[in-house]
């Protein structure tokens, strides 16, 4: 049974924006129901233009001053970037609409594929179109459906986005990471561990649990995009964070043409949102249970969230606690989150 579990505290000082009167924070530790993972939210610190207002200059300035070198702008990407071995793509490079594919130059793992998603070189966020996500989604689906092909020892696969650098992307130009391996990443073997002791507890699915608890409170259900559920958590771990989930979907194998485009459509939503709210940065990962196992209790998803925007001198959202530590730090509560997103799945 999921129960979600809050604790609060007041912070006392005399503030020098209040005249020096005496003035109570609150505070609010709230407690993730599957794993544990503990966030602090503070209600003061919402909306602060040192982090999350895009200066647009800048960020035409980033664009003016990067475009000459990018090579993975038309022109330049089929004559600089990588090629996979002919055994596994004897054309090269992949492409699907705007989208290209190739591997990464310094991999990260022993499958590596970077996908390029629009020709243009650096696209506002509300130019992200559901097409674009789709193209490149589909066309990270047919990587691993060939890799896990060519070797099904493989296991263990992720798809994430760093979107501008203050996310930790080096180049501007948007592109996601395709990536497998026969070594499972932290997130997933918690995520496998904790859904497989709920369903022997239980008798259900966690994330099935979890929806259905969720629209009925509905305070921070978003809302579904056809096979793709949204959702904010009750603990997130970054700010204005969206989790999502595949129904009834273990891995990425078993994602079908529908299945991507839901998701794409979903996260063009909240993209949309971000650039409303005067964002511009954010990191996107979508996880999946083993290539080679239908789980009852795990269903594939994953978590998007904002990062400080493009800025002269930007301010970095990771510090101490959520690098080190391993917390959570917010400043807007799941459930305004909620309500200041939930239009854009209407």
């Amino acid at each position: 049974m999921i129960r979600y579990k809050v604790h609060r505290e007041t912070a006392l000082l005399h503030s020098p924006i209040n005249n020096f009167e005496l003035e109570e924070q609150p505070i609010e530790y709230r407690v993730d129901p599957l794993t544990g993972f503990t966030s602090t939210f503070h209600y003061r610190t919402a909306d602060s233009p040192v982090i999350f207002k895009t200066d647009e200059v800048v960020l035409e300035n980033l664009e003016h001053n990067t475009f000459k070198n990018c090579f993975f702008c038309p022109g330049k990407i089929h004559g600089y970037a990588p090629k996979f071995p002919s055994q596994l793509f004897p054309e090269g490079r992949l492409t699907m609409g705007e989208a290209t594919m190739f591997p990464n130059l310094f991999a990260q793992k022993s499958h590596s594929a970077v996908i390029v998603l629009t020709r243009k070189h650096l696209p506002r966020l509300y130019e992200l179109t559901p097409n674009i996500f789709y193209n490149a989604l589909k066309l990270a689906g047919r990587y691993f459906q060939k890799i896990y092909h060519s070797d099904k020892k493989l296991r263990y696969a992720e798809i994430g986005q760093n979107y501008l650098y203050p996310s930790g992307s080096s180049v501007p130009h948007p592109h996601i990471q395709a990536l497998a391996s026969h070594f499972p990443y932290f997130l997933l073997t918690v995520y496998l561990k904790k859904a497989k002791e709920h369903y022997r507890k239980y008798g259900m699915n966690y994330w099935e649990e979890l929806l259905l608890k969720e629209k009925k409170l509905k305070i921070r259900y978003l809302g579904s995009t056809g096979t793709v559920e949204w959702l904010v958590p009750f603990a997130p771990g970054r700010h204005d964070e969206i989790n999502f989930m595949v129904k009834g979907k273990s891995n990425f194998l078993e994602f079908d043409d529908t299945d991507w485009e839901d998701l794409s459509t979903g996260l063009n939503h909240v993209v949309q949102a971000y650039h409303a709210r005067g964002l511009s940065s954010f990191n996107l990962a979508i996880y999946s249970a083993p290539f080679n196992l239908k789980l009852p209790y795990f269903w594939a998803g994953g978590k998007i969230v904002s990062r400080s925007s493009v800025q002269t001198y930007t301010t970095s959202d990771i510090w101490y606690g959520p690098n080190i530590l391993h917390y959570g730090f917010i400043d807007r509560s799941p459930e305004d989150l909620a309500t200041l997103l939930r239009p854009y799945f209407i």
